[in-house]
């Protein structure tokens, strides 16, 4: 306390970082769902994906607001209220963490078997599914009952109403190695199951294995992040704020890498619905032209036809002068019984 700069604040690397991230993120989860609702291939994966990005929204707002109160900054230049809030907007934001990286993760072991889907990957998964939720349940369970009652985390009482701050970060410290593992198991999975199928062609196997790589660097964020916790709680406006730049770089980054291994499909589906609308655009343009002359020296037009010629309609008979000729502005008549235009055509051939 007292030796630090002021100008050694991690609220601007969090909020640059985060917006940039989740920018990336959101892209990506868009048009993986657009394009399996288009294709009419959207499965529970896509859906837990959307859920995932939309909780991170919530949690980056909160955090937005949690600068603007002083967080990435060390205690001593942040007011005792600014420091409680900072606090509390922490400790929400705790509680979304670890339901959206379950989520997202679980997302992933469903698109890898609905990439192949066989009893022993099903089983596998299965385990590594369970495993998740009990041990992102658990740092959940610990958050809720760390406190009582739970404003004892930030309104300046934890020493008298809480659990040893120890106890959240080992509950921490084992769903961040959890982490660690399963991201490898999601990472490597993706690579063998792709490189299994012969009927996917080598080139789309190295994109994807390429782009499921990304999950590795999410590995080493979610081991930074559980190294950066420690147990004093003397300092966590600056503590807890790197601790979300490293949880916000694996979430996203995991939900960046899952999205683009789908960017071929996203491609694809995109570069056929261009070529379907070019196509449909000039054949419109080019039967244009011929309708519009067929229209007009057809014999019908808006379902009426021209009236016969004066000539042979009025053969030796009179024509006052109150009738226009048929030069001038000859009445069309309408056809009665609302016959087609392709029946009105063959019917005034037959008249003439």
């Amino acid at each position: 306390m007292g030796h630090h700069s002021p100008s050694d604040d991690k609220g601007p690397t969090l909020l640059i970082l985060t917006c940039l991230l989740f920018s990336l993120a959101f892209i990506t989860t868009v048009l993986r769902c657009w394009v399996r609702w288009g294709s009419r291939k959207i499965g529970v994966d896509d859906g837990l994906m959307a859920l995932t990005t939309v909780l991170s929204i919530g949690r980056m707002a909160i955090q937005i607001v949690s600068v603007r109160y002083g967080n990435g900054k060390h205690r001593e230049f942040v007011s005792d209220h600014d420091y409680q809030i900072i606090n509390m907007l922490t400790w929400y934001t705790q509680i979304l963490l670890f339901p959206t990286i379950c989520l997202m993760k679980v997302s992933i072991c469903l698109l890898i078997l609905r990439i192949k889907d066989t009893r022993t990957l099903r089983y596998i998964l299965g385990a590594v599914i369970t495993g998740l939720v009990l041990t992102n349940l658990e740092c959940l369970v610990v958050l809720l009952a760390e406190c009582s009652p739970v404003k004892a985390y930030w309104n300046g009482t934890y020493a008298d109403h809480c659990w040893p701050a120890a106890v959240r970060i080992y509950s921490i410290y084992l769903q961040a190695s959890y982490a660690v593992a399963t991201d490898l198991i999601c990472t490597g999975l993706p690579i063998y199951v792709v490189w299994s199928v012969s009927s996917i062609p080598l080139s789309t196997k190295a994109a994807v294995c390429g782009l499921m790589s990304l999950g590795l660097v999410a590995t080493v964020c979610s081991a930074i992040r559980a190294a950066s916790l420690g147990t004093t709680t003397d300092d966590l406006s600056y503590a807890y704020c790197i601790a979300a730049i490293w949880a916000n770089t694996e979430l996203f980054l995991g939900i960046i890498a899952a999205n683009l291994a789908l960017s071929r499909s996203i491609y694809k589906y995109f570069s056929e619905h261009a070529k379907k609308l070019a196509s449909n655009t000039s054949g419109s343009r080019a039967s244009r032209t011929p309708n519009l002359r067929n229209s007009l020296i057809g014999p019908s037009r808006m379902g009426y036809v021209m009236s016969p010629e004066p000539s042979m309609a009025f053969e030796a008979t009179y024509i006052p002068h109150s009738i226009q000729s048929f030069a001038s502005a000859a009445p069309l008549k309408p056809y009665k019984n609302a016959a087609t235009f392709f029946e009105m055509d063959e019917i005034e051939k037959g008249k003439l």
